[in-house]
């Protein structure tokens, strides 16, 4: 009676990153999943100071008080908020204005992402006083820089410090 050895090979596990998941292979061949933390994003931030828009020249809105921000990703310094990480986000802008005369006025708000309109509104103002918003979902990317600007056409005006004059925004997915 002879005893045959046989040769046994060596089991290793590796890891596999996944979206939102880190697996590994376990020595059993069973894969054991555990989920990745991605912290919540979202943040608000109102005018804290009136500011004056030039007649058909587009502003940078400031949005200098920071009400929220849970993933420190908005700087209110330069009214800019710039995600840590990708995914769909929802984004909303509103300016509350004044004109000095009772002039019709074209206001434009522009949400900007790196410098190009991606949300955007216009509407047609007959009294001194009007709110213009823009909203929508959007795909970011990290470190994409998110701005917003407004136009009043056919006089000055004066952005409105205040609750109505916000920028606000939180990742959905």
């Amino acid at each position: 009676m002879t005893i045959r050895r046989t040769r046994v090979a060596k089991r290793t596990c590796t890891t596999i990153i996944c979206k939102k998941t880190v697996c590994k292979k376990a020595v059993s061949r069973k894969r054991v999943c555990k989920p990745i933390k991605i912290r919540r994003s979202a943040f608000r931030a109102v005018s804290g100071a009136d500011q004056t828009i030039l007649n058909g020249v587009f502003t940078k809105v400031r949005y200098q008080v920071e009400e929220l921000d849970l993933n420190n990703e908005y700087n209110s310094a330069t009214s800019t908020f710039r995600p840590k990480h990708n995914g769909i986000y929802s984004l909303f802008a509103s300016v509350s204005f004044e004109t000095i005369t009772l002039t019709p006025v074209v206001m434009d708000l522009q949400i900007r992402i790196n410098g190009v309109p991606r949300i955007s509104d216009q509407e047609n103002f007959t009294p001194r006083t009007g709110l213009i918003d823009a909203a929508g979902i959007i795909q970011l990317h990290a470190r994409d820089r998110v701005e917003v600007f407004a136009r009043a056409t056919g006089e000055n005006g004066d952005i409105q410090s205040g609750l109505a004059t916000r920028f606000e925004g939180a990742r959905i997915s």
